[in-house]
């Protein structure tokens, strides 16, 4: 009756959630260069309530029309793969610099910083990398615009960011949690529990997510570029400028840089360490958040110093926005099938990949979470797209491991 069962299916999606909420602290999450972030449990403060489990999403969620977590979208259109949508707009920060140091036209800072600025936050929980570790991110409760700003960016490894809900538990206050969308689940499960949480979590956003990585796909990254994972200081995946790229600093000060998408998508090896979880996730969008946010990848935004998709969903996520338009966001309007269009290669993993991959491990004999209101019918080139994304990660896995020890 704990997370353990989760993590020995292979289901965790490392969320962190249920260590943010565990009652008795019995749920610890414990970090490795091979897989991330994962729930242990200490049996003897472990009295099986089953608040790790109620709060876990691994298993699945409803996406049906009568979800529980619709009600906060009564109304709003909610095509397939878009999600509920009450305002939909091409944007980026109004400030340039913030703009340029984002990872696509600085949106998310924008709009933190904006709610911070309003008096709508007094803090949020975001992402920084971990002090003494490069190579791991962390959770933390920012509460001054320098903290906030100095999160900006995307961070392409695992990170248990809802551990930090034990902060917010701890301390009154509104606040933002910035997530992707396993984190954004994973906080409307424990908001649906824990009345606290629903009074002080006010805005959840949400960062588009195709897939996450592993933390040995960033020190595959290091040695494929001459330098030892152990030696990093510094790791920066996105920024400044769009689409920015890789930068790796070691403690002597050497530097290394690749842009991106280059390093991902050409290295196929840094795309297969992704945990075999995300894979089955078909959320790319983060259709739970108020707000969600990703890469504008269309051409007439080719040369830009960045531009985001930003999805209004809830009544609150889109009176903010509008607020926060002008001073702090600058924004264009946009049509559900441009952005569904912008999002081409997202659409692929978390339909095609996703059910491919779900056939696969059910033919495998292995459990799989369950998705009842979405499109799951299984066919031919769903399971050969599913066959030929398991077989390149097992293969790049294999020689990653076999030429650099991963």
């Amino acid at each position: 009756m704990n997370v353990e069962r989760i993590v020995a299916d292979g289901l965790c999606m490392q969320c962190g959630t249920c260590a943010g909420l565990c009652p008795h602290g019995a749920v610890e999450m414990c970090w490795s260069l091979a897989r991330g972030w994962l729930p242990t449990v200490g049996r003897e403060r472990c009295n099986e309530c089953g608040t790790c489990l109620a709060v876990c999403p691994a298993c699945g969620l409803d996406f049906g029309k009568t979800a529980w977590w619709r009600a906060a979208n009564e109304g709003a259109p909610a095509p397939d793969f878009l999600g509920p949508w009450r305002g939909l707009w091409y944007g980026w920060a109004a400030d340039p610099e913030v703009r340029y140091q984002g990872a696509s036209g600085g949106v998310a800072t924008a709009i933190i910083l904006g709610a911070l600025a309003d008096h709508a936050i007094d803090a949020a929980v975001v992402v920084r990398p971990s002090r003494g570790n490069a190579l791991a991110m962390e959770s933390f409760v920012a509460r001054s615009s320098e903290e906030i700003a100095g999160c900006r960016g995307s961070k392409y490894n695992m990170v248990a960011l809802n551990a930090a809900l034990r902060d917010v538990l701890a301390r009154e206050g509104r606040y933002a949690l910035v997530g992707l969308p396993c984190h954004i689940q994973g906080l409307r499960l424990a908001q649906r529990r824990e009345p606290r949480l629903r009074e002080r979590v006010v805005l959840a956003l949400g960062i588009f997510c195709g897939w996450s990585a592993e933390p040995r796909a960033t020190a595959f990254a290091a040695r494929r570029l001459g330098l030892e994972p152990d030696e990093l200081a510094e790791v920066r995946y996105r920024g400044p400028d769009w689409p920015g790229g890789l930068r790796l600093e070691t403690r002597t000060g050497i530097v290394r840089e690749r842009p991106y998408p280059d390093y991902y998508d050409q290295e196929r090896a840094m795309r297969a360490f992704t945990p075999p979880r995300c894979r089955l996730c078909p959320d790319g969008l983060a259709e739970l958040a108020d707000v969600s946010v990703g890469d504008a990848w269309l051409e007439r935004f080719t040369g830009s110093v960045g531009v985001s998709d930003l999805i209004a969903r809830t009544p609150a996520g889109e009176a903010l926005v509008k607020r926060l338009s002008g001073e702090h966001l600058t924004l264009l309007p946009a049509g559900p099938c441009e952005m569904l269009s912008s999002q081409r290669e997202t659409h692929e993993l978390k339909r095609r990949v996703w059910r491919g991959r779900t056939w696969l491990r059910q033919w495998a004999g292995r459990r799989v979470p369950a998705y009842p209101g979405l499109p799951q019918q299984v066919g031919l080139r769903d399971k050969l797209v599913g066959s030929r994304d398991a077989a390149d990660e097992v293969v790049q896995r294999r020689l990653a491991n076999l030429r650099f020890g991963l």
